[in-house]
């Protein structure tokens, strides 16, 4: 079994950087992936934008881990990671120093326990089934964040291995005074390997969710948002295949969707990869229906372990509600297509871990 969550609970999701071990059994690492991106449709007159960005499969960040052994099978251990803009230097998730991952935690044979602003048991589970794992460009991974919640502070989680069978929860402390449930999540989760394969599926459910959803859904309908998916992925030979299947829904703004992704990584040679997803969604808002096709195709070279060069092309077709979704003003990513159903975009970059 690849241990999907241990993995991404202990070194973020996405692709793990290279480390520098420093005195005192703290390690300094980092990845930096930056591309150039020509894109359809970037404003409400149809124009297209070139510009130099964030990268396509993983968001550029920097951290300090370390762990601390305490005797008897227990260690200690944290992470600070912090994400920032590779094109401007800025912090990204809203200014945040570690606005990636701040956890501190223990791990022994009782299994995995993290304490602080962690990815989400939704995120870490239905990411592992897409061949993007949900990707860091906002048109291919519009679920991360939207869907699965991406990260949550203030959060505590456990991850305990049976042999192939991985149980994890969560739970999310909303600290408003006076009520224990307004703001909190709870979450649960079960991955199974064997061999070539694995399966999982999580539950979880938020309360209070306002802008996590496109930032569409106003204070003043807060709504209970309940994600629930399941996927699996089979390796063979040079080839990976995924599949999977995620559920939203937002009881007050009256929001539900249904989204099935597949995809593969097959590696052509030792150097050469090519990666491809297709997702398809279907919404349902105050009794208008919208669907969403999205495709990507990527083609990447890893001169070394730690710097690879891509090209990515991606294109999306919007109908009924979901272009008034995509395209409401607070949907402030790059994911907005400002009332146009299509984008097509195209890009060149190059990553870098240390």
């Amino acid at each position: 079994m690849k241990k999907t969550m241990m993995a991404l609970l202990a070194l973020g999701a996405g692709s793990v950087p290279a480390a520098a071990q420093t005195a005192g059994g703290v390690t300094l690492y980092g990845l930096i992936d930056t591309a150039v991106r020509y894109s359809t449709h970037e404003d409400a007159a149809g124009n297209s934008r070139t510009q130099l960005g964030d990268g396509a499969l993983t968001g550029s960040r920097w951290g300090v881990r370390g762990s601390e052994d305490l005797g008897g099978g227990t260690k200690a251990w944290f992470i600070l990671e912090s994400g920032f803009f590779p094109d401007t230097g800025g912090s990204q998730q809203g200014g945040r120093l570690f606005g990636r991952t701040a956890a501190v935690g223990l791990e022994g044979a009782y299994g995995k326990l993290a304490l602080g602003r962690q990815y989400t048991l939704a995120h870490e589970v239905l990411s592992s089934y897409e061949a993007m794992a949900f990707a860091n460009n906002s048109i291919v991974g519009y679920q991360g964040g939207n869907y699965t919640g991406l990260r949550y502070d203030n959060t505590i989680k456990y991850i305990k291995s049976f042999g192939g069978l991985q149980a994890a929860a969560a739970y999310t402390f909303g600290e408003v005074p006076g009520s224990l449930k307004t703001g909190s999540a709870a979450a649960g989760s079960l991955v199974y390997g064997s061999g070539p394969f694995e399966v999982g599926a999580v539950y979880q459910q938020t309360q209070n969710v306002t802008s996590a959803y496109f930032g569409a859904v106003p204070a003043a309908l807060a709504s209970k948002q309940t994600v629930w998916g399941l996927g699996g992925t089979w390796k063979a030979a040079r080839a990976q295949y995924y599949l999977g299947y995620t559920n939203n829904r937002l009881d007050v703004a009256d929001y539900r969707n249904q989204a099935a992704y597949a995809g593969a990584r097959y590696n052509l040679n030792d150097a050469l990869a090519l990666i491809g997803t297709v997702q398809y969604d279907w919404l349902r808002h105050a009794g208008q229906g919208g669907k969403r096709l999205t495709t990507a195709g990527m083609l990447m070279y890893s001169f070394s372990k730690r710097t690879d060069v891509y090209l990515e092309v991606d294109y999306t077709n919007l109908q009924g509600q979901w272009i008034a979704l995509n395209s409401a003003p607070a949907f402030a990513n790059s994911g907005n297509t400002y009332g146009n159903g299509t984008r097509l975009g195209a890009m060149a970059g190059m990553r870098h871990k240390f």
